[in-house]
């Protein structure tokens, strides 16, 4: 089972792949709650890709079941961080497969966070505070605005 911390309180149905069967089946989960950085969204569509059929599959030799694939996702903004103004309630968005990254370093300065040494992955990744991330296959992600 995923390792929740105290701010994973915001309860989220999904779809997860629990064994390499890739068979997806529904699942309920914690997501961190909407922090000062962060947009809240409800997630609307979400494209199925190959890299997902591969974590679902644990093609790769990677995969940390449950695992809720997606990385292609759009929706609207239902809670937007103080620090978030760039959004407003209702914007429609997308999220792809980095959560986050440091935006300190070079590679990120340079608009270039797909090599930056901290970043994390939409789903089957480790966050920072050391829970597994989630992905898209679900009715709500919190991703941060940057």
């Amino acid at each position: 089972m995923a390792q929740e911390t105290q701010n994973h309180t915001l309860s989220v149905s999904g779809w997860a792949a629990y064994d390499s069967s890739g068979e997806i089946k529904p699942y309920t989960f914690k997501r961190r709650e909407n922090g000062v950085n962060d947009v809240t969204i409800e997630v609307l569509y979400c494209g199925i890709c190959h890299t997902d059929l591969h974590y679902a599959k644990n093609e790769w030799g990677i995969t940390m079941y449950p695992v809720v694939p997606g990385h292609e996702i759009t929706g609207v903004v239902i809670k937007v961080g103080c620090n978030a103004g760039k959004f407003k309630i209702g914007d429609r968005v997308g999220v792809g497969c980095l959560a986050a990254s440091c935006l300190k370093c070079e590679f990120c300065a340079d608009s270039q966070e797909n090599y930056c040494d901290q970043m994390q992955f939409t789903y089957n990744g480790i966050f920072w505070d050391g829970s597994i991330t989630y992905g898209g296959y679900s009715n709500v992600i919190v991703a941060d605005y940057r």
